[in-house]
C-alpha cells in the first residue's frame, strides 16, 4: 500500500508524539512511502526551529532515505487549487492531498483539518 506522509506525520515521528504509529507504517510499507517537496520544506524549518541544524539535517536525510520525493507538478498544483477552493485547506495541505490522490496512495496525517473531510484514503494518527 502506497502512503504519502504529510508534515504532521513526520514531525510527530521525530518529536516522538505518535506512539510509534509512524514507525510501524514505515516498517510495513518499505519502498512505498512518499513525501512531497512541500512537506520536506515544512519539516526542514520546523525541526530547525525546535531542535537545530544537526537534528534537522539528520531528519531530512532520514526522510530522503526512506521515502520517495514527489515534486509539485502542474497537475498537482491545479488539483490542490481546487481542493483549497472546495475545502479551505492550507496550501501545503492541499498540495499533499492532491499528490496522494494523484499517486493513488493513502495520506498519513494527524492534522485535524483532514479529519473533517471523512475520506477513506486518509489515515489519521
Amino acid at each position: 500500500m502506497e502512503l504519502v506522509f504529510d508534515s504532521f506525520a513526520w514531525l510527530a515521528f521525530f518529536f516522538k508524539e505518535d506512539n510509534g504509529k509512524v514507525k510501524q507504517l514505515l516498517e510495513r510499507n518499505k519502498g512505498e512511502i512518499f513525501t512531497t517537496s512541500a512537506n520536506l520544506y515544512e519539516v526542514y524549518y520546523r525541526i530547525h526551529q525546535r531542535k537545530g541544524q544537526k537534528e534537522r539535517d539528520e531528519a531530512i536525510a532520514f526522510i530522503k532515505g526512506v521515502s520517495n520525493l514527489l515534486p509539485i507538478t502542474e497537475s498537482i498544483a491545479l488539483s490542490a487549487g481546487e481542493l483549497r477552493i472546495q475545502h479551505g485547506l492550507s496550501a501545503i495541505d492541499a498540495f499533499t492531498l492532491a499528490a496522494a490522490r494523484e499517486q493513488d496512495a493513502k495520506l498519513v496525517t494527524g492534522d485535524l483539518d483532514f479529519a473533517r473531510l471523512k475520506d477513506e484514503n486518509i489515515i489519521m494518527l
